[in-house]
């Protein structure tokens, strides 16, 4: 209850406005230079898991997520468009979990692969995404999050 709609706007801006805006200048560029392509945008499990304090950026990832496959109807045949649904990966943005003892043991404990992501994990997947291997791969979110079903950490939200 404490996002601003300002904070709220900026993540659907950063996550989705930005991705979509890119496309229109990529797509053309694309179909005139190579007779297609394929665009692989980067969104979150949280798109699609209820996440406690995560209600702007989780609105702005699954907005992406829709985009991705409304994207993919539209510019068919010739550009394909996917998105990777990433889990916690051990960036600069999972720092304050992984360097907190008590929060990365719940995190590991709560992931199936018993670990965070690794840049590789999910450069490994648009590289897939990106080359001729997913050539009928269009319009869908593959999941790379080390088997999470649910949160692998929780944020405490204050009563009302």
């Amino acid at each position: 209850m404490k996002t601003s709609v300002e904070s709220f706007e900026n993540a659907l801006r950063f996550n989705v406005t930005q991705a979509f805006a890119l496309s229109q200048l990529a797509v053309p560029q694309m179909v005139a230079s190579a007779g297609g392509g394929s665009i692989v945008n980067v969104s979150s499990r949280s798109a699609d898991m209820v996440q406690t304090s995560f209600v702007a950026y989780g609105a702005g990832k699954a907005a992406l997520n829709m985009m991705t496959r409304n994207l993919a109807a539209e510019l068919a045949p010739k550009v394909r468009v996917n998105a990777i649904g990433t889990g916690g990966v051990n960036t600069e943005a999972l720092a304050s979990v992984m360097t907190n003892d008590t929060i990365r043991k719940q995190f590991e404990d709560n992931t199936p692969m018993h670990r965070p992501g690794e840049v590789e994990d999910i450069a490994c997947m648009a590289l897939y995404l990106a080359s001729d291997a997913s050539s009928w791969v269009t319009g869908k979110v593959y999941q790379v999050d080390g088997g999470c079903e649910s949160p692998a950490f929780r944020v405490p939200v204050p009563p009302l």
